[in-house]
């Protein structure tokens, strides 16, 4: 208790000097709070945009289909799988697709797309596609002649509302298929993947288009929580066998979300370190200031039988007590603004074309994810106190004559 009260006299004697060093710790840490809050929040956005505008969270397609896509690789025994994943209790929704490489293109343009096939009442309940409509209206069930088209598609070829397309694809049996459609909607997700290279069309249409008769190309899932995917994967392995069926998780799905997220965490690593050194820097100087300000006080206190373990624990003991005021400000400080803009958002609707090879939003919402939290006040914690260690090995190895007469 005397070594603490002592350590925090000694703090207080230059009261500027030690707030500039408190504040250094506490903006740092609250700069990298918001830091680790934009990237969780950016990289949760990103998972739910992927989940909810195309892939669910589960799909199951015959094997060998999502690699080549080629129509005659039905789902054997779908009524028996739709049966069986229905049963289990994690899954919420399921839905039924059509998905095939194809051919869009009108008297003057053409371009290769991705058809999907879509039941439109069931597919409303597991994505969101029907919210990002932004012109026209989304399909309806016996609209067969019906297709949806992204924006940067219609810009592409020169389509509008109403214009008539053609599609043409290889059917189930090797032939060339093709149909006329009308172009009934419009849809915008910032997305260039969706919204330039994918087309919808009705689940009925997409199989007369085929030749596919009832069968489908996957059954896409959506479970009541994220966190149930593994334990699903596992019961899906074991009840429906791993022999016809692949069964796919989003991620392995779009896989560039994964990537996108250990490149953003490698980037928020390096920038800790970097403000890690700093504060680490900023406390060694105080400490240092306030030891060579105080070396005749020192070497009496050395002189008197104090020990220079006791020395050791005292200039520590200053550099934890400015850390842990350091610490407080900033975790305040920074899980004050993280909510913030966790709740109105930060907008980036002036640079929506950089995103557009993404999933990102253009309003991004910030999010406290506290495992990050506890990294950085550990990591500042560990750091800062290996730093403080010089000072403190510098004062307890002062000779005590020399320290008094110090000048």
């Amino acid at each position: 208790m005397f070594l603490f009260k002592l350590a925090f006299l000694n703090i207080t004697r230059n009261v500027r000097r030690s707030l500039i060093t408190v504040m250094a710790v506490g903006v740092g840490l609250a700069a990298l709070i918001f830091l680790w809050g934009f990237n969780d929040g950016t990289i949760e956005q990103m998972r739910e945009n992927v989940i909810r505008l195309f892939t669910g969270h589960v799909q199951i397609h015959a094997r060998g289909f999502e690699k080549s896509l080629s129509p005659e690789l039905f789902l054997a025994q779908r009524e028996k799988v739709l049966i069986d994943v229905a049963a289990n209790p994690a899954v919420s929704r399921i839905t039924e697709r059509v998905k095939c490489e194809a051919l869009v293109g009108t008297s003057e343009n053409s371009r290769g797309v991705l058809l999907v096939g879509v039941d439109p009442e069931r597919e409303r309940q597991i994505t969101d596609l029907e919210d990002h409509i932004e012109a026209g209206r989304y399909l309806e069930p016996d609209g067969n002649r019906e297709i949806l088209v992204g924006d940067r598609l219609a810009k592409k070829i020169g389509l509008d509302l109403d214009d008539k397309v053609v599609v043409m694809t290889q059917a189930m049996d090797g032939t060339l298929a093709g149909y006329a459609y009308r172009v009934k909607g419009i849809f915008h997700t910032g997305s260039q993947q969706i919204d330039e290279v994918s087309v919808y069309i009705t689940l009925a249409s997409a199989q007369e288009l085929l030749g596919l008769g009832e069968d489908v190309h996957e059954i896409v899932i959506q479970l009541s929580d994220r966190k149930g995917i593994e334990p699903f994967l596992e019961w899906a392995k074991i009840s429906l066998g791993s022999e016809k069926y692949e069964v796919l998780k989003w991620n392995e799905l779009i896989p560039e979300v994964d990537q996108w997220t250990q490149w953003a965490e490698a980037v928020i690593g390096t920038i800790l370190i970097a403000v890690m050194v700093v504060i680490g820097v900023s406390i060694m100087n105080t400490v240092l200031m306030s030891i060579y300000e105080r070396t005749r006080e020192l070497g009496v206190m050395m002189a008197i039988g104090t020990s220079p373990s006791q020395i050791v624990q005292l200039i520590l003991l200053e550099t934890l007590i400015l850390e842990g005021l350091g610490i407080i400000l900033g975790l305040v400080g920074g899980y004050l603004v993280t909510i913030y803009f966790g709740e109105v958002g930060i907008s980036f609707h002036g640079v929506e074309e950089a995103f557009s090879r993404s999933y990102m939003s253009t309003v991004v919402f910030t999010k406290v994810e506290w495992p990050h939290v506890v990294q950085s006040v550990i990591t500042l914690i560990l750091l800062t106190s290996f730093i403080g260690l010089y000072p403190a090995w510098k004062a307890s190895r002062m000779e005590p004559v020399k320290a008094i007469y110090y000048s």
